[in-house]
């Protein structure tokens, strides 16, 4: 089964930390959804924050901005809280078109399984 198709399969309640971790591993953009200073005070490694309002208007600038790095092909994997605010983005990502998938849980279940949460401000690539 390819990368595209994995993706594709979509799970009812999104995807399995270890799902979520091989599709990373393979290019996915990890995207938080959640406020400011929630992702401030503790996210995924590598997760961009992204208003979830802003993901409505423009979703690929929304994700990837002005980044002239960005794959915006890339398959999008949103991760919030506890799994809810993030099924709702990218089941709204998905009617624009967009390959994305939810992270099961969110990041408590990221953090149950022994993955780092730092906190602090998002740092851009430069």
């Amino acid at each position: 089964m390819g990368f595209m198709d994995f993706l594709g399969k979509r799970s009812a309640g999104g995807l399995s930390i270890e799902e979520t971790l091989m599709a990373l591993s393979k290019g996915a953009v990890l995207v938080d959804v959640r406020t400011k200073v929630e992702y401030e005070a503790g996210h995924a490694p590598g997760a961009r924050p992204v208003d979830p309002a802003a993901l409505r208007d423009n979703p690929l600038d929304a994700i990837h901005g002005d980044d002239p790095l960005a794959e915006r092909d890339a398959a999008v994997i949103v991760i919030c809280d506890n799994g809810l605010r993030s099924s709702l983005a990218a089941a709204q990502l998905r009617e624009q078109g967009v390959l994305a998938e939810s992270v099961a849980g969110g990041l408590r279940a990221w953090a149950k399984d022994g993955n780092p949460v730092i906190p602090g401000p998002y740092r851009r690539r430069r």
